[in-house]
């Protein structure tokens, strides 16, 4: 039996009985076919369709303008693709805040429209009995915490949530929220690994960080930062196993040189027509 055989999908008692086990959880953020279909391979246990794919791909400076259709789309395209990972929609900003029964019709377009097996929520306590409903319709939730794109303004910048004990606690206050509300795990983004320690040690669901060191379940990275494929500049603090924009771009720099210099396409690549009918044709294109 080969290993690609053996594999099966990905379950939430899997992952359970991996946090159990102290065995790490792998996860990457995917937004489009060929990615996903590649990450899938690899082996990842969740893929994750957030909204660093419509500023990437679509080059939304903001997640917040970021339209509901957009992330659908993307979710498509992963789910159509993934065999053995979780596939995890985040659901955009404003598609769950208006109310309980928001959440729960846009988590049900995400499962039946866009085939994601479980959704993601950004918020706090606040948020809490939104994600309750939609847990309740019998749809899981992967929380946001920490850092949380949607809300840059309200947490005045993208940058390391969760350095004061305060901050730390309000952070915790959420994670215990959703947690309550019955999430099923969480992505905590850009936080001090000591709070990453405690929320992994105190929490019985799964705690995957991003940015936040190794104590923890499992770590999360953006599949285009870490391949250096983005609009945008690529984190530093955040590590990159290859340069696959400086490969395109070498390699359509040399195809735009060639076009010009009339070598490319090469004379062996030609397609010619049989002789016969050249002169066939010469002779119909003369009438015409």
């Amino acid at each position: 039996m080969t290993i690609q055989s053996a594999r099966r999908k990905i379950t939430l008692n899997a992952l359970r009985r991996k946090k159990a086990a102290g065995e790490r959880i792998t996860s990457i953020g995917v937004y489009d076919a060929p990615m996903a279909a590649i990450a899938d391979r690899v082996g990842f246990d969740l893929l994750v369709v957030g909204n660093a794919g419509p500023m990437s791909l679509l080059a939304h400076a903001d997640p917040t303008t970021v339209t509901f259709e957009e992330q659908l789309f993307l979710t498509r395209a992963v789910s159509r693709v993934a065999r053995y990972g979780l596939v995890v929609g985040h659901l955009p900003f404003g598609s769950y805040h208006a109310s309980p029964a928001q959440a729960v019709e846009s988590a049900v377009r995400f499962v039946r429209e866009g085939g994601a097996d479980v959704v993601k929520c950004e918020g706090d306590r606040r948020i809490a009995p939104h994600v309750a409903a939609i847990t309740a319709a019998g749809i899981p939730v992967m929380g946001h915490i920490g850092m949380q794109a949607s809300r840059r303004v309200e947490q005045s910048g993208f940058g390391i949530k969760g350095r004061t004990a305060e901050e730390a606690a309000a952070i915790l206050d959420g994670a215990r929220a959703f947690a309550e509300a019955g999430c099923f795990a969480f992505i905590a983004e850009q936080i001090p690994t000591e709070l990453a320690a405690h929320l992994a040690k105190e929490l019985v669901q799964p705690v995957i960080t991003l940015g936040g060191g190794r104590e923890n379940d499992g770590v999360y990275h953006i599949s285009g930062d870490l391949v250096g494929y983005s609009a945008f500049p690529i984190p530093k603090n955040r590590g990159a196993y290859a340069n696959v924009g400086a490969i395109i771009e070498d390699a359509l720099t040399r195809y735009r040189d060639d076009c010009v210099s009339g070598v490319y396409p090469a004379p062996e690549n030609d397609v010619h027509m049989p002789s016969g009918e050249i002169a066939r044709f010469e002779s119909l294109a003369a009438k015409g």
